[in-house]
């Protein structure tokens, strides 16, 4: 150790280096060091290798977090306040999907079993409501029809 001394120096050989990317183990030991120091000690030479100490990475000088509940509070309060202003309209669309969905019963099934399905307002559980014609439409129905007939006679029919 002593003879290593000579070539050294010394505040770079207490500290592992970098070289090339890679770590070195320092050159003079924990061990070594301590040797040293209690050599200049009783030698009466003040030993200045040693880097200053600071309390900055020290956990107590940190300010503590928090509770995680105090901490997400805020965000808590606003989620609550848009779900209580879309509770009312969200409790109607489930009440309503509820009552669309049961199977009929009663005089809505009698009729459903009774009548034809085109008279029915409502057709086997669907929302669709049933469109009355007009005399119109129904005469634009006729002719329409009427037109494809004559196509068909004719040969036409694949246009």
């Amino acid at each position: 150790m002593w003879l290593r001394l000579a070539y050294l120096q010394l505040p770079r050989a207490f500290n592992r280096q970098i070289v090339n990317g890679r770590h070195l183990k320092q050159d003079i030991s924990g061990r070594y060091k301590a040797l040293l120091r209690k050599q200049f000690y009783i030698h009466g030479v003040p030993w200045i290798y040693d880097a200053p100490k600071t309390d900055d990475k020290n956990p107590r000088h940190k300010k503590p977090k928090g509770h995680k509940n105090a901490i997400i509070k805020q965000e808590r309060v606003e989620k609550i306040r848009k779900n209580i202003q879309d509770a009312r309209a969200e409790e109607h669309k489930y009440r309503q999907e509820r009552l669309n969905g049961r199977p009929l019963s009663g005089m809505d099934r009698i009729i459903q079993k009774s009548l034809p399905s085109w008279l029915s307002s409502k057709e086997h559980g669907s929302e669709e409501r049933i469109k009355f014609l007009t005399q119109e439409q129904k005469e634009q129905i006729k002719k329409e029809r009427e037109q494809q007939k004559k196509m068909k006679e004719d040969g036409l029919d694949d246009f």
